[in-house]
């Protein structure tokens, strides 16, 4: 049985899920969000069984798991005041310590990156440190919530750094989920970083773009789409604040050197899934900014016809 690790809100495994059923190939969809969990049984007695929406699974019957989603967190669909009560924090940490039980008795299953290779490659400093040590080329940066090193560290590059959260966050902006993305910044604009109280944040040398490119690996298997990004004002130092229709997405053949440097990397993290993010200058060399072991990629079979999802099914039945 293939058990999917998702939210109700999440389009990738609806898209799957679509396929599977169009093929009669069993499965169990197990959403981790808020409300999908208020409607959820669980119970072990030797081995875990689960119930949602009025399907059930033991932990036995599961070969495969695709891990869209590890833990209880609250989605930007989801957010609300209470959720910041002690009786919440509560359920949600109980929840997660049995998810991650559940998880232990469901390691005899194949999965599509572990929890465990999941977890590390969310690390972004070793990603960059085992990057380099593959041969990719990074951009450089500094971690630091010193304001005299950011200043000093902004001055190196004149033509200005990228300020880069190492957790992605979301936020509601007129009704519609929005992230904190990269923006261009320069020295003058750390005036306004503070002397004390101030969280670490992440530099690096911006890197002027030809183009940028997302690679997908799926068990060995390349999806490289060149993301066109600076034909559109909206998203060239971002692509992700999206400007489909004035950001050519076209299919394309990665270089062997970037597939073997891939590769190692992969070997490294301990995964097999990966959404590669690469930045390719005017001079035409690669830099390699991270992976991300659940990334998103649906809009790019849209745009561009990859099959991706044929991939994941493909591993899924393997």
């Amino acid at each position: 049985m293939i058990l999917i690790l998702t939210d109700k809100f999440d389009s990738h495994s609806d898209y799957i899920i679509e396929k599977l059923i169009d093929r009669s190939i069993s499965f169990f969809r197990l959403n981790l969000d808020y409300s999908s969990l208020l409607e959820t049984h669980v119970k072990f007695d030797g081995q875990f069984e689960i119930s949602q929406n009025g399907e059930k699974i033991t932990s036995s019957k599961i070969t495969k798991v695709w891990p869209r989603r590890l833990t209880v967190e609250i989605t930007a669909e989801e957010e609300c005041e209470f959720f910041d009560d002690t009786t919440f924090r509560i359920w949600r940490n109980e929840w997660n310590k049995t998810i991650r039980n559940f998880f232990f008795t469901i390691e005899h299953a194949d999965w599509l990156n572990t929890p465990s290779a999941i977890n590390k490659t969310e690390n972004k400093l070793k990603q960059l440190c085992y990057a380099k040590m593959h041969g990719f080329n990074i951009p450089d940066f500094i971690i630091t919530n010193y304001k005299s090193d950011l200043i000093d560290f902004s001055r190196q590059y004149p033509s200005g750094v990228a300020l880069k959260l190492q957790h992605q966050d979301f936020y509601k902006k007129n009704e519609r989920n929005v992230g904190f993305y990269v923006n261009k910044i320069s020295t003058n604009d750390l005036n306004e970083f503070q002397l004390e109280s101030e969280n670490p944040i992440m530099l690096q040398k911006y890197i002027d773009k030809l183009y940028e490119a997302r690679i997908t690996v799926i068990n060995k298997e390349f999806f490289y789409c060149k993301i066109e990004s600076q034909h559109s004002k909206k998203a060239q130092i971002d692509w992700r604040r999206y400007d489909i229709g004035h950001t050519p997405h076209t299919q394309q053949l990665a270089p062997k050197e970037i597939q073997d440097q891939v590769k190692g990397l992969m070997q490294s993290l301990g995964i097999v899934y990966g959404a590669f993010d690469f930045i390719i200058a005017p001079d035409e060399k690669w830099y390699f900014l991270e992976v991300n072991s659940t990334g998103q990629w649906l809009w790019i079979e849209y745009l561009t016809d990859l099959k991706i999802s044929e991939a994941i099914i493909d591993w899924m039945q393997s």
